[in-house]
């Protein structure tokens, strides 16, 4: 499984949306990405900050996170976005002996 935060602008018409029907918006982030296979850890809002919403997934990987997300983007639900893959302390050991190996054998430029 992959971990991803997505944060989020809401588009104005959205916002009005949002205000207009009570619309939960995170039920809905929820079934979006339960229907990929996925489960929605957090779901939260921001205060401030250049992007105001903020969730954090975690899916199988990169194409069940795009089709989770996709289709909010693509109607226009976000004036804009950024997605942040995550890792774990545990993928850090998973990687320190890869890493090992790697530093073996990779020489930097000029040495």
């Amino acid at each position: 499984m992959a971990l991803y935060m997505f944060m989020a602008k809401y588009s104005e018409a959205s916002l009005r949306g949002i205000l207009e029907t009570g619309s939960d918006r995170e039920a809905a982030a929820r079934q979006a990405v339960e229907a990929v296979g996925g489960k929605l850890v957090g779901f939260y809002g921001m205060l401030g900050q250049e992007y105001g919403m903020a969730l954090i997934v975690d899916v199988p990987g990169h194409a069940e996170y795009l089709a989770a997300v996709g289709p909010a983007i693509a109607a226009g639900v976000f004036a804009s976005y950024k997605s942040i893959p995550l890792y774990t302390s545990a993928d850090v050991s998973k990687a320190v002996p890869l890493a090992k190996k790697v530093a073996a054998v990779y020489r930097p430029p000029g040495r």
